[in-house]
């Protein structure tokens, strides 16, 4: 669904390169099927005398997977978002207002088209001049707006870290 360029952005920060990866020592997610506890062998301390801990042994095997799984999944997308935070906005805010103004001037062309049709019906000729009238121009102003007053709650949320409902959401992506 998406554009091929950004398709392989998107196919190359969430599974990157495996053969430089495992050099690293860094799990490899491989979507549905990943499992970050699949090297944990819950036998592996079960002969040892109790004197020597062998559940704290494999809590800290735990813990090491949930470490490693941590930093091979989630601390990149934190690093990259980090890196998004400028001194007024994130660094989505150029494309966000691009995509705002085109989508503003789209509809406006289509409210155009339909007002042009409607008129047509009744034997009238269309009107160029009225998309380019006032309401246009205020949905435009207050889109733009609008779209700036967002990349500042993004910002603030990234600096806050009060996105931690992002998980919820993106699962109900596309529900």
């Amino acid at each position: 669904m998406l554009d091929p360029s950004v398709s392989n952005q998107v196919q190359s920060f969430y599974f990157p390169n495996p053969e430089n990866d495992a050099n690293r020592g860094v799990p490899q997610y491989t979507g549905q099927n990943y499992n970050a506890y699949s090297n944990i062998n819950p036998n592996k301390y079960r002969g040892m005398d109790k004197r020597d801990n062998p559940g704290d042994k494999l809590y800290a095997d735990l813990i090491r997977a949930q470490t490693r799984d941590y930093n091979a999944r989630f601390a990149p997308v934190e690093n990259f978002m980090a890196n998004e935070i400028t001194a007024t906005g994130t660094r989505s805010l150029a494309g966000d207002l691009s995509r705002t103004r085109g989508s503003v001037m789209d509809q406006g062309a289509n409210v155009q088209g339909m007002t042009n049709r409607a008129n047509e019906r009744f034997g009238l000729a269309g009107n160029s001049s009225v998309g380019s009238g006032q309401g246009q121009v205020s949905a435009l102003v207050g889109g733009l707006n609008d779209t700036k007053l967002r990349d500042q709650d993004r910002r603030t949320s990234l600096l806050t870290g009060s996105l931690s409902g992002i998980s919820q959401k993106a699962r109900g992506v596309g529900k």
